[in-house]
């Protein structure tokens, strides 16, 4: 028997021949169906600790999306740095990974039960600029954990807190991103400014 190898210059060649291929992003088509079905239900977000569960449209994760991925723009994410995610399976880190995935970002997807001795060696290995975690979760505080390794993180600029308060809370994202534009415009208007 004579093993040929692999070609993957001839099977990218056939699999986009037969279709399975489109050389289409996971943004490009998730674009295509917000467009097609803005008010459809995209997501059903069932917690636990929450009494009734969240209902999001296609329209409203769009707009989730787009915010989160400038507000990480903002933070000064761009191409290739990687965002560190310990969420469980939160509606949240779906919005997260979508608008790493629309900047170019690098996702690294890190289990809630990681504590700070692999947690820290993770987000040093993978040198995250931002990592996102929940306040808390199963009755662990991972907001106080984060808090705890950030002095031993250099490349860790930021840490975003799902269900926090104050300006880490992931529903001030938009918060930061607004602040940010306020600023640009005053720099604009005074460079722009006669005189």
């Amino acid at each position: 028997m004579t093993d040929r190898g692999f070609d993957p210059v001839a099977h990218a060649r056939a699999v986009r021949a037969s279709g399975f291929w489109l050389d289409k992003t996971f943004d490009e088509f998730l674009t295509t169906t917000i467009a097609a079905t803005p008010d459809k239900l995209a997501i059903i977000a069932d917690r636990a600790d929450r009494d009734q569960p969240r209902r999001i449209t296609y329209s409203e994760f769009a707009d989730f999306i787009a915010r989160a991925a400038a507000a990480l723009r903002n933070m000064g994410v761009a191409h290739g740095d990687v965002v560190a995610v310990q969420l469980p399976n939160w509606w949240e880190f779906a919005v997260i990974a979508l608008a790493c995935g629309r900047i170019g970002a690098t996702v690294n997807p890190l289990m809630p039960i990681f504590r700070e001795r692999e947690l820290g060696y993770m987000l040093d290995f993978a040198e995250a600029k931002v990592l996102i975690t929940p306040k808390s979760f199963r009755g662990f505080d991972h907001e106080m954990m984060a808090a705890g390794l950030r002095a031993g993180l250099p490349k860790l600029k930021h840490v975003i807190v799902v269900d926090g308060e104050g300006p880490n809370s992931f529903d001030k994202m938009p918060s930061r991103l607004k602040r940010a534009l306020c600023t640009a415009t005053k720099r604009r208007a005074r460079r722009t400014a006669p005189g």
